[in-house]
């Protein structure tokens, strides 16, 4: 969406500005200067309809916004102050947004169903949330992506020094190839500021803990301002971790991401046309959204916590932005994006990413006392202030206690039970990887560098139940279903040493997760400090654990389904496996399972035959349907896969 002089997007553009001068400080339609769409398919989808919702049509467009730095609300923003302004004193962004809405607006549902855009990656939602008609946006957030004709960016500014001259200062970048090439290039976040060796410091190091060391076969060069090519050292395997250190220029004002979201969804929701005179995509004829919602999906949900926390929820004339927000797997994390040389991409786990900021204290809802810092803080603590705070459902896989210290949403830095208040819900789903897999057994799951089969256990049927739930919190008052997340007070969380795991053959399980530490990012890399308590969920004597929401793959197992897997060798052997859970199924019969040593019984002793598995998994989905964790149709789909398996498959 670029305009020529003289041109009418041009023409608008002055206009826009011309009446931003005019408004006064604080008025929403000052954030939002132009939101003109386009429609890019009607009917969308493939012309599918939606139940009562019929057709959906799809628009996009880049908006444009600008922002006063002296707005208290933005005076948290990473060099916004330093950042070039317009004739009326305020900071400019793009951003893209895409937007799903029923063809025929009179069977909009009045909600807005907001999915924070992961990695810029776009489209609409599961067929169970548009039979509900709800309007699905995206909004670009991250400035840090390269613009294509499909993804959801932010275009950000690019901030200088009083005199006009380049910013530069130290950044970090890990690298983890993981292949066996001697030779790899890695892309750097931000350009150099020189080309000269010595502008830059590269180390290796085969795991977190290890020490960083530069053998003398370790070699790196730039190939231009935004790449590097590395000759890797021998004695080092696919997994080891490169950290290279330099001077970079050119910071964005990534912070300025929060603020693109805010004011595009505060548009939408109360504002019939913007400062150019654009309508309002969803200003239907019988009014605006009368709710929003928004979900994000790891890194996704990291950052709706993040803007939760950074008082983001309150638009720029004191209203509330979302009435709900279901932050799904983000675990206790937060971002790397409101900083100098930010990295919003940047997704901490045991083997990777330690060295950035975004996962420090505080973790959770409640308002608590570190110990270990002594500082006091919560992540509703802004728009506790403000009077803007959603109702929230938070819901973890079973990885993310693994990978991603999901206990400390429920406990306090000390391992020890809390409280959560009154607006949140949180649960857990047991037995899952991150993402969750397929939820179905039909094609046999692979390895990659992981030691066990990776797990296809779903997670997705539970998250758009509990969707659906925050949607009718929101709209109806209807009480979402009561937290399902292990607890110390429940006995449901314990540490990983005290894990009673079967002793499987073939199967290692040491007790690895992701630990996290006070850490001190003046330095680059930081110094680390004390531990906090990270804890994980007790298991049954087939290592399914207990505790949580159980899909019903997971109530009438075929196998034992984890959070977590190991890296095979070659790939840092015996690191954790990134986001990937194990899959170990159960012997056929008692036979096979006496002959290998297995301790778990057989699907044959569990089992009288087929149609009783399928029975035992009727059961559970329809106690999860009655409990509203689960929806009628994805119970029938679940039922109708098993009762289409074959125990053959499982093996």
């Amino acid at each position: 969406m670029t305009s020529t002089p003289g041109s009418p997007r041009s023409v608008a553009s002055a206009v826009a500005i011309a009446i931003l001068a005019l408004l006064p400080v604080g008025s929403a339609q000052a954030q939002i200067t132009e939101f003109a769409l386009e429609v890019v398919e009607s009917p969308a989808l493939g012309g599918r309809h939606f139940g009562a919702a019929g057709q959906y049509e799809w628009l996009r467009g880049v908006v444009a916004g600008a922002i006063d730095p002296s707005d208290a609300r933005h005076r948290h923003i990473v060099n916004l102050d330093r950042a070039p302004r317009n004739d009326a004193g305020r900071v400019e962004y793009r951003a893209t947004v895409e937007v799903y809405r029923p063809l025929d607006m009179s069977r909009w549902n009045r909600a807005i169903f907001h999915t924070v855009a992961n990695r810029g990656r776009g489209g609409a939602a599961e067929a169970a949330l548009l039979e509900r008609g709800f309007a699905f946006v995206r909004v670009g957030w991250q400035g840090d992506l390269a613009p294509t004709a499909s993804n959801i960016v932010a275009y950000l500014p690019v901030v200088t020094d009083a005199g006009g001259s380049p910013i530069v200062g130290p950044s970090l970048e890990e690298f983890i190839f993981n292949d066996a090439e001697r030779r790899s290039r890695a892309r750097l976040t931000y350009p150099a500021a020189s080309l000269e060796a010595r502008g830059g410091m590269l180390s290796v190091r085969a795991t977190q803990d290890a020490r960083r060391e530069r053998p003398d076969d370790l070699r790196w060069r730039y190939v231009d301002d935004r790449e590097i090519e590395i000759d890797r050292p021998a004695g080092f395997d696919g997994g080891a971790i490169y950290e290279f250190i330099y001077e970079a220029r050119d910071p964005l004002v990534l912070g300025i991401g929060f603020a693109a979201m805010r004011d595009a969804i505060s548009y939408l929701r109360y504002e019939t046309a913007d400062a150019a005179g654009n309508a309002n995509p969803l200003a239907a004829g019988d009014g605006l959204a009368q709710a929003a919602l928004s979900l994000g999906i790891s890194q996704s949900g990291r950052m709706l916590r993040d803007f939760l926390y950074q008082g983001f929820n309150e638009d720029v004339a004191g209203r509330i932005v979302f009435d709900g927000m279901h932050p799904n797997i983000a675990g206790s994390r937060k971002t790397f994006t409101n900083y100098q040389f930010g990295q919003p991409g940047r997704w901490q786990k045991q083997h990777e990413d330690h060295i950035y900021p975004g996962d420090q204290f505080p973790f959770t809802y409640a308002t608590l006392t570190d110990p270990l810092t002594g500082r006091t803080d919560g992540l509703l603590e802004r728009c506790r202030a403000s009077d803007t705070c959603p109702k929230i459902v938070h819901s973890d896989g079973e990885a993310e206690l693994w990978q991603a210290r999901a206990s400390l949403v429920v406990t306090d830095p000390a391992g020890e039970h809390i409280e959560l208040p009154d607006n949140v819900r949180v649960y857990l789903l047991a037995g899952t990887q991150h993402g969750g897999g397929p939820g179905v057994h039909t094609q046999p799951p692979g390895r990659g560098m992981c030691q066990n089969l990776t797990n296809p256990l779903a997670l997705a049927d539970t998250r758009t139940a509990l969707s659906v739930a925050l949607h009718e919190w929101v709209a109806k008052g209807i009480e979402p279903p009561a937290s399902r997340f292990p607890t110390i007070a429940g006995g449901g969380l314990v540490a990983s040493n005290a894990v009673t795991f079967p002793d499987i053959p073939g199967v290692t399980y040491s007790g690895s997760y992701n630990p996290l530490h006070v850490a001190d990012h003046r330095s680059m890399p930081p110094m680390q400090g004390d531990a906090y308590t990270v804890l994980v969920g007790r298991v049954d004597a087939d290592g399914n654990m207990v505790d949580g929401v159980r899909h019903p793959n997971l109530a009438a197992p075929i196998g034992t389904h984890t959070g977590w897997n190991l890296r095979r060798a070659g790939f840092a052997e015996g690191a954790q496996c990134a986001g990937a859970g194990s899959f170990i199924p159960f012997a056929a019969t008692e036979t096979t399972r006496r002959a290998s040593g297995d301790p778990r019984p057989s699907f044959e002793a569990r089992y009288a035959d087929h149609a009783a598995y399928v029975e035992a998994i009727s059961e559970a989905a329809d106690a999860l349907v009655r409990e509203r964790l689960l929806l009628p149709a994805d119970a029938e789909r679940i039922v109708g896969l098993a009762r289409r398996s074959a125990t053959a498959t499982q093996q």
